[in-house]
């Protein structure tokens, strides 16, 4: 499910149990995707993020995600997917 703008991505990632929601962005025109689980907290508005390709761990508030991430530039290259 492609993901549409940050208040979908926001809804998608939401997870009241606390597990990550996978996710995945297509690069290089559907060759190859980067894989990474996200989890959403609406409480204190801030995503949880792990990047599959290493492991690596990302934790920023909504107003950062811009900033920190790829995620907004793949949301509008409608590339970001829910898995």
């Amino acid at each position: 499910m492609e993901v549409k703008n940050l208040q979908h991505l926001k809804e998608l990632a939401n997870n009241e149990n606390g597990d990550f929601e996978d996710f995945y962005i297509v690069l290089a025109n559907g060759l190859a995707k980067s894989s990474k689980r996200i989890l959403y907290s609406s409480e204190l508005d801030e995503f949880s993020l792990i990047h599959e390709i290493d492991e690596s761990y990302q934790e920023f508030n909504s107003s950062e995600i811009g900033i920190k991430t790829n995620l907004i530039s793949a949301i509008n290259a409608k590339s970001l997917f829910k898995g």
